[in-house]
């Protein structure tokens, strides 16, 4: 029985994540700029899942984030990276529980995934590197880390610890 409820737990919480990326709440955004969803999915499940299982995660989390954009740019290869260095730290400091310690990293893995989206624009779309999209692509990063920032401990620690129980 206890199995069936942390499977249960855990889609539940999973569909409301996926969910929220869907309809991107007005009430968490900053100059209509969303949290960086997939770091906030993805932290707690490479934390406490193996290198192998977390890679997976994050490649399918990509594709479907990937699956909701025209650009051709992705978020396969940034969230990869995360998931395997994410994991690695997760198996070698069995106690994450600081709540500061859950926003940090979520801090440096948007600002990550930011960066990486923001570089692939660059090497795909020639005709961008112009003041104007630079100065637009560093507004939309810093607002994205700052919210993230201020959302993933409350999201991620909630998953980490119903993740944990169960």
């Amino acid at each position: 029985m206890l199995k069936n409820n942390k499977k249960i737990s855990i889609f539940f919480i999973l569909t409301c994540l996926q969910f929220c990326i869907i309809t991107a709440p007005d009430w968490l955004k900053i100059n209509g700029i969303t949290p960086c969803w997939p770091v906030i999915l993805l932290l707690p499940l490479s934390l406490k899942n193996s290198p192998y299982k977390a890679a997976i995660a994050s490649v399918l989390l990509g594709i479907f984030i990937d699956s909701f954009t025209i650009s051709d740019v992705s978020y396969v290869p940034s969230l990869l990276l995360l998931s395997i260095v994410w994991s690695t730290y997760g198996l070698h400091n069995k106690k994450i529980e600081l709540f500061l310690n859950i926003g940090l990293m979520a801090i440096f893995g948007t600002a990550f995934v930011g960066f990486s989206i923001w570089v692939q624009k660059i090497f795909l779309y020639s005709d961008l590197r112009n003041n104007w999209f630079h100065s637009w692509s560093i507004f939309v990063l810093i607002s994205e880390v700052i919210i993230t920032g201020l959302v993933a401990p409350f999201f991620s620690s909630w998953l980490l610890l119903t993740y944990k129980k169960n």
